[in-house]
């Protein structure tokens, strides 16, 4: 058992809440005790996204869980059906209710015509894995439950799969992406799975032509979504230069698009001005010696651009997560040397020691632990200090590189007597 200074790692229950309470018109209802579901919400505040689903508990007492009752659950969704009237209503098993056994799945289907509102019941509770397994049932469920067969085909439009607020910028990302669809193929978003979006997005979300699906746990709602409605998907995110270029021309191969090849050239051009303005700086930026964390995909789609376009030595890459679902990306030799999935954080503190790095590209927890690194830069969750209000920083995207250059060269300016006494 670990011992946590700051925060442990969130359960596929907090994957589920993060990942529906993002969704607009929403109705969630957690069958467990209230100050469970408090917590939850506290955990929400420090992702910078905003609660737009309706989030009801219905308490629970010793009767409850000793008895194992569940007539509240049922009473709880008949008035929120009644009151609300909502299209869909989420019902969501707490810790304690999974231990006594409360079947949210036997309950909902049993209650089912007696309400008007499609029931979809989780039942992992936070039992079964880590908060990426409750994002993935949830985009798994939204395809499967929740999107409507289309009454129309909406021409030159797409959704967007594993957007979330669990990633540290996903709303600067996602305006990013938008703008990139729009600028090179004259494509606009329909519906985002789950970010930011609404029931009646998802809903109509077999309109558009394709999806683009960011990471592995939207994988399995792409193919859902492609057996029932026969939509193609694209696997990837655009990190870097390079990684937007080959990302474009990827979903430009796979859906036999034609792109703006102008206004590739200009970016192109943009992105060798910025790279030989780096090389000029008093400091090559390969002298640097970092360490990088974030969600699987994240470490593995921004590696390349930090590693090879920017030249630094990235020499660990800490994956804050288990490793039991990475399947989906090959991982090539020379990274896996470098993963590391999970570590406790003493592991992490000795880390630190060990490798001395001059630049963290890291979590909070990471940045709080590596107080005395001379250059952090904040990149994934957990978020303990910073608050995001603005939506043009990204990461993603030629404006993402760019923008992660100029805080890097902010932070060298920063540090340029620190840095001096290391090299």
């Amino acid at each position: 058992m670990q011992l946590h200074k700051y925060l442990p790692l969130p359960s596929d229950r907090m994957g589920t809440l993060w990942a529906l309470t993002s969704i607009k018109d929403a109705c969630i209802i957690e069958y467990g005790p209230a100050g469970t579901t408090h917590y939850g919400i506290e955990g929400f505040m420090q992702l910078n996204a905003e609660l737009r689903a309706k989030l009801y508990t219905t308490h629970m007492d010793e009767t409850n869980i000793v008895m194992g009752d569940c007539e509240r659950l049922e009473e709880t969704i008949k008035e929120v059906d009644a009151v609300y009237n909502p299209p869909v209503i989420f019902v969501l098993a707490s810790t304690i209710s999974s231990i006594i056994g409360a079947d949210i799945e036997n309950i909902c289907e049993n209650i089912q015509n007696e309400v008007k509102a499609k029931l979809v019941p989780f039942s992992g509770g936070g039992l079964r894995g880590d908060y990426t397994l409750g994002i993935k049932e949830v985009l798994t469920s939204l395809a499967m439950d929740v999107v409507k067969e289309p009454t129309e085909k909406l021409p030159k439009t797409y959704n967007i799969i594993g957007c979330n607020i669990d990633q540290y910028n996903f709303a600067s990302d996602l305006k990013e992406l938008e703008g990139l669809m729009e600028a090179y193929f004259g494509y606009k978003l329909h519906a985002v799975f789950s970010g930011n979006s609404s029931i009646q997005e998802i809903q109509e979300a077999s309109k558009a032509e394709f999806n683009i699906v960011l990471r592995g746990e939207g994988i399995k709602c792409a193919e859902v979504l492609k057996e029932k409605f026969q939509m193609d998907y694209y696997f990837g995110a655009p990190y870097g230069f390079k990684g937007t270029i080959n990302w474009l021309k990827g979903i430009e191969k796979s859906f036999s698009l034609k792109g703006n090849d102008l206004f590739l050239g200009r970016q192109m051009e943009k992105s060798r001005r910025l790279i030989m303005r780096m090389k000029q700086s008093t400091f090559t930026i390969k002298q640097f010696r970092g360490i990088l964390s974030g969600n699987f995909d994240f470490v593995m789609d921004i590696y390349p651009f930090l590693m090879d376009e920017l030249s630094i030595n990235l020499t660990k890459l800490i994956v804050n997560h288990s490793g039991k679902d990475i399947s989906h990306r090959n991982v090539v030799e020379t990274m896996k040397e470098k993963l590391i999935f999970n570590p406790s954080e003493e592991a992490k503190e000795d880390l630190l020691l060990k490798e001395e790095p001059q630049i963290i590209f890291g979590d909070g927890i990471l940045l709080e632990m590596g107080k005395e690194v001379s250059m952090m830069i904040q990149v994934s969750n957990p978020n303990l200090h910073q608050i995001q209000i603005f939506e043009g920083t990204p990461f993603m995207g030629f404006n993402g590189a760019i923008y992660l250059i100029e805080v890097l060269l902010n932070q060298i300016s920063h540090n340029r007597k620190n840095l001096k006494s290391k090299f």
